[in-house]
């Protein structure tokens, strides 16, 4: 049975029988219990994405060291053989590592305060969400430039621009909703 009933000033919706069932139905401990899991992944995310912004740091400057550490560099990272071609390419794998960095560390800590609180709709999520969005459209020029510069091929660097762009909107839309969220969230619970 489901429909709408209406009793004077307040309506009642009347929920499906399968809605009930334990498979249909989505609860907050279930999330809780996924972010905790996830959170555990966000962690070790955090630290490959550090590890490997050193470790592109190392390599690019072990490839101005020796030949044979160039064109290894070139090999793998599949770039010109040009100083600044491995210069550039070196600065947009470190660049890009720590905008992963950045987003992972946003998600972790949001799963964290979702598995504390009573809502995932809380005041700092927005503000993460918010964070990763100006990161990447922060970076979005530096990373089109770089882009430009270790492989010299404008579609590649207008590639990057627009995903770095897409990824801000999509954070930005994400801010917007948990924000108002939250908003509703905060209304519900004064209105209880």
């Amino acid at each position: 049975m489901s429909g709408v009933i209406q009793i004077g000033d307040i309506t009642v919706v009347l929920i499906a029988d399968e809605m009930h069932h334990p498979r249909m139905r989505g609860d907050l401990h279930t999330l809780k219990r996924v972010c905790s899991y996830a959170s555990v992944v966000m962690l070790v995310g955090e630290v490959a994405f550090i590890i490997l912004a050193v470790g592109a740091a190392v390599f690019g400057a072990l490839a101005f060291t020796d030949d044979d550490m160039r064109s290894t560099f070139v090999d793998v990272i599949k770039c010109n053989s040009s100083d600044i071609s491995v210069l550039c390419s070196a600065a947009q794998m470190v660049l890009a590592f720590l905008a992963m960095f950045i987003t992972v560390k946003v998600i972790h800590d949001i799963m964290v305060s979702i598995q504390r609180e009573h809502s995932p709709f809380m005041e700092d999520t927005p503000k993460g969400f918010k964070l990763v969005c100006m990161t990447f459209l922060i970076l979005s020029v530096p990373m089109t430039i770089l882009e430009y510069g270790s492989r010299e091929d404008i579609v590649l660097a207008i590639g990057v621009l627009l995903l770095c762009i897409l990824i801000s909107v999509v954070m930005y839309c994400l801010t917007i909703i948990f924000r108002y969220g939250h908003l509703l969230q905060d209304e519900s619970d004064h209105t209880l």
